[in-house]
C-alpha cells in the first residue's frame, strides 16, 4: 500500500512538474531569413541590397495593386 501510494505520488508530481514548462517564441522584428538581420541575409544571399530583406520594404511590396 505505502509503495503504491508513493508510486502515484511521483507519478502525480512528474506531471505536475512538466505541465510548468512553457514555449516562448520571440518575436523577430528586423530580421530576414533564417533569423539574420537584413544585412548579413543580403550576404548570404549574394544581392547587391539589403533593401529586398528589411520588414518595412516588405510592408510596402504587400500593398502595390
Amino acid at each position: 500500500m505505502k509503495r503504491t501510494l508513493i508510486v502515484i505520488l511521483s507519478v502525480v508530481m512528474a506531471i505536475s512538474m512538466s505541465a510548468c514548462y512553457s514555449t516562448h517564441h520571440g518575436h523577430r522584428h528586423g530580421r530576414g531569413p533564417k533569423g539574420m538581420p537584413p544585412g548579413q541575409a543580403k550576404k548570404y544571399y549574394g544581392e547587391q541590397s539589403a533593401k529586398d530583406f528589411a520588414p518595412g520594404q516588405q510592408k510596402k511590396k504587400k500593398h502595390r495593386h
